[in-house]
């Protein structure tokens, strides 16, 4: 359902094209965790550089922040990489990742937007993370089960540990890293990734319970049952009285957020750009406790209040990169496949994401290269589909193209796009 024409804020979001993101923006992502240790090697940041801009990339993300909340950076703040219990990243000992590949950067032309993984503060199997010095952060599960059920992510076997993200404390501790990061570093843009609940099983913690019920004006009877029951035997839950207007409240807080971190960040520094990093699998979001549509867009959906389209925080953002996370590239390649919906495709991805965000923004349509491995040629149809469709590509991540040896297919492919 549309609810008005967001006229002013798609001139808004194509100005944003034009001055920062260019025409035909091609993202890639550089992820610590898969290349810290190669990346450490000048030789190797050389390489990257030069074989990025040859294949026609526009910008690199760097991470800033990791998903276990050490930051790649010397914080005043968080844990420091080079501190991993387990000595993986020894060698960025009193080193800057971020920094030296801002540095190694500079007269390439790439644009540099770092990311910050958010709300996720330590890693479950190695019990790296802030949320071991502060365990009263931590997300409370809704019974002890599901607190062993795996976040809700691209990985399955996520082992990230998030905390509540309505905890002052919390709130506080990521918006000065967030200052941090957009103070000291010469960036093009911060986006936030993690910037949400684990799964639909946090948090139910008194804290939410205190603040949900003053949301609602009234006492929940059965808590937490008036939220939702598990489903015995199965992975599923059954909706309770309070689920809509739940979901509701759960993304009004992760808006809360974002609208704060933005409005801190164009303080600082207005020319860069604020963007976020999400699942483009909308309909299944509020397992995330997420709307990252247009205030504008109140999906037709069983879960949703009437005022859901409140929480709706497209238009605190300047874009939005969306993932399309599936080897089908087309509709009817789903369909074939017997996926559940549409949208279990690059196209059908696209297609849900420029419905939620009603144009108030740009989207950049954004591919994980895992699902085309052995693919390359599917891997091509993907990054036409999704320049076909949105305003440009992400591609995560750049290990892919080194271990599948795919970056001549990616020169093809983006030289073709100019053509």
């Amino acid at each position: 359902m549309i609810l008005q024409n967001p006229l002013k804020i798609i001139l808004k979001g194509r100005r944003w094209m034009n001055t920062l993101l260019g025409n035909d923006p091609n993202i890639l992502w550089v992820d610590f965790l898969a290349n810290g240790e190669r990346l450490s090697k000048p030789s190797q940041r050389k390489k990257l550089i030069e074989k990025a801009k040859r294949a026609g990339i526009t910008h690199l993300v760097v991470d800033a922040k990791i998903p276990y909340g050490h930051t790649t950076y010397p914080s005043k703040y968080a844990y420091h990489v080079s501190t991993w219990s387990d000595g993986s990243f020894a060698m960025w000992k009193n080193r800057d990742f971020l920094q030296e590949l801002i540095n190694e950067s500079k007269g390439s032309g790439l644009k540099i937007i770092a990311n910050m993984d958010v709300f996720a503060e330590g890693n479950s199997h190695s019990k790296d993370g802030m949320v071991f010095d502060r365990p009263e952060w931590k997300v409370q599960s809704y019974n002890e089960a599901t607190s062993l059920i795996a976040t809700a992510a691209e990985n399955s076997e996520d082992t990230a540990i998030f905390v509540n993200p309505i905890n002052p404390e919390v709130i506080e501790y990521e918006t000065n890293i967030i200052r941090e990061i957009v103070s000291h570093y010469d960036l093009d843009g911060i986006v936030l990734d993690r910037c949400r609940y684990p799964n639909i099983y946090g948090d139910f913690s008194d804290r939410s319970r205190v603040a949900f019920e003053k949301h609602i004006g009234e006492t929940i009877e059965r808590w937490p049952f008036d939220i939702f029951e598990l489903n015995e035997g199965t992975k599923g839950i059954k909706y309770g009285k309070h689920f809509p207007k739940w979901t509701e409240w759960r993304a009004l807080n992760i808006k809360n957020f974002v609208k704060s971190a933005r409005g801190l960040v164009k303080s600082i520094k207005p020319d860069i750009a604020f963007c976020i990093y999400v699942g483009s699998w909308y309909p299944l979001y509020y397992n995330e406790g997420v709307n990252w549509g247009s205030i504008t867009y109140q999906p037709d959906i069983e879960w949703v209040s009437e005022q859901y389209h409140h929480s709706g925080y497209a238009e605190e953002l300047d874009f939005i990169m969306t993932g399309c996370y599936y080897p089908e590239v087309t509709i009817k390649e789903a369909e074939k496949n017997q996926r559940p919906a549409p949208w279990y495709s690059v196209e059908g991805a696209m297609n849900m994401s420029l419905e939620a965000i009603n144009a108030s923004i740009p989207v950049v349509g954004s591919l994980y290269l895992k699902d085309f491995k052995e693919n390359p040629e599917q891997f091509k149809k993907a990054i036409r589909m999704c320049k076909e469709k949105s305003k440009g590509v992400m591609l995560f991540d750049v290990v892919y193209l080194d271990e599948y040896k795919w970056w001549e297919e990616l020169t093809e492919e983006l030289r073709k796009q100019k053509i």
